[in-house]
């Protein structure tokens, strides 16, 4: 399901939504909702990483709400520059989800 959005940008932004249209052969909608998609995923970044730094979340929790594994998470922070702050009933609560190698 879809809705039409209307909104006013200063003509100095339209002329550059249209540039980047232009760029890569799509049409100003197109290129509007590729915008509004990527602005709203790094939004969504910012209020998870927020939110594993002041505890509110675990970082399982973190990578499950920006639809990547541990690994990813670690790495998503390193690169953001956030301090690891996991615990280690954290990591045995984690590590319960992980096969087990004896089984094998």
């Amino acid at each position: 399901m879809t809705a039409t959005v209307t909104t006013r940008v200063a003509e100095e932004v339209l002329r550059q939504i249209d540039e980047f249209s232009a760029d890569k052969n799509m049409d100003r909608a197109t290129m509007l909702r590729n915008l509004i998609a990527q602005g709203l995923e790094e939004e969504k970044s910012k209020k998870v990483l927020s939110d594993y730094k002041e505890r509110k979340i675990s970082m399982q929790k973190a990578a499950s709400l920006l639809g990547i594994d541990i690994l990813a998470m670690i790495e998503l922070m390193q690169k953001e520059g956030i301090y690891l702050d996991y615990t280690e009933e954290e990591l045995r609560e984690d590590m319960k989800g992980l096969p087990n190698e004896d089984s094998g």
